[in-house]
């Protein structure tokens, strides 16, 4: 029996190498999230390929699967979005979403898919939507409820109301 697509969700990203004994470097969306024993990434046709965790440093972001134990088989799992079952994952109130969870919807305004999310900026008291838009440009937009209406996780898609004069920015 194969997992099904929504089971997982992603949980952050390998990065480069590091070193030559095949320790990856990675980023964890979720904050605080303890990592399984087993992680996801997904094969050119769609499909959820288990990496086993030998080692992990959470310290230093760095990481080591089974049978990828030399820079060149690491190579080939660089890079890529990694995914958990979404069961593993802490539970969070109505209005609180991951960060995982928003990439890749489309922003909806008046009607009209106008971009994609591809990111969100955290770091200021207000947490920023970082919007490709259809016209190419990455716009932000802050995550209020003045702009930002509805989050339907289930349709991957964000409804917003724009400030005046955002698409000239």
């Amino acid at each position: 029996m194969g997992e099904k697509r929504e089971d997982f969700v992603i949980a952050g990203k390998i990065h480069g190498t590091h070193g030559v004994r095949g320790d990856l470097k990675i980023e964890i969306f979720p904050p605080n999230f303890d990592l399984p024993d087993v992680i996801y990434i997904k094969d050119k046709e769609g499909n959820f390929v288990p990496l086993y965790i030998e080692h992990f440093s959470k310290k230093k972001n760095l990481i080591r699967f089974k049978g990828f134990d030399d820079i060149d088989k690491a190579k080939k799992i660089k890079h890529r979005y990694f995914y958990v079952e979404s069961h593993k994952l802490p539970e969070l109130d109505k209005d609180q979403f991951y960060e995982y969870q928003l990439i890749d919807m489309d922003v909806i305004f008046n009607g009209k898919v106008i971009g994609k999310i591809i990111k969100v900026d955290d770091r200021l008291p207000t947490a920023y939507l970082i919007i490709k838009c259809v016209d190419d440009k990455v716009r932000h937009l802050p995550f209020i409820k003045e702009f930002v209406k509805e989050v339907d996780t289930e349709g991957r898609k964000v409804v917003v109301d724009l400030p005046e004069g955002w698409f000239s920015l």
